[in-house]
């Protein structure tokens, strides 16, 4: 059992500033992955860290490709594969 609540945007419990964030991380994003519905507990801190994640992956200098193999690579360094 987990011990972080995963927010649901149509939870009645889900705090208005959460629900926010859940609903704007779903439009931008087409989906909302249950590491995203952990951090929505915090939705401030969480929008910065997916803004900056967004930034790092979407918003630099090097082409799709070059941008996707260092992603990879990074996953591969930080053992992140299976």
């Amino acid at each position: 059992m987990a011990r972080i609540r995963q927010l649901r945007e149509d939870d009645p419990l889900t705090p208005p500033e959460a629900r926010e964030f859940l609903h704007t991380v779903k439009s931008t994003m087409g989906e909302v992955f249950n590491a995203v519905r952990l951090l929505a507990n915090h939705p401030r801190q969480a929008t910065a860290l997916v803004n900056f994640v967004k930034a790092v992956r979407y918003n630099n200098t090097l082409t799709p490709a070059l941008t996707e193999l260092a992603y990879m690579t990074a996953s591969v360094a930080n053992r992140c594969h299976y």
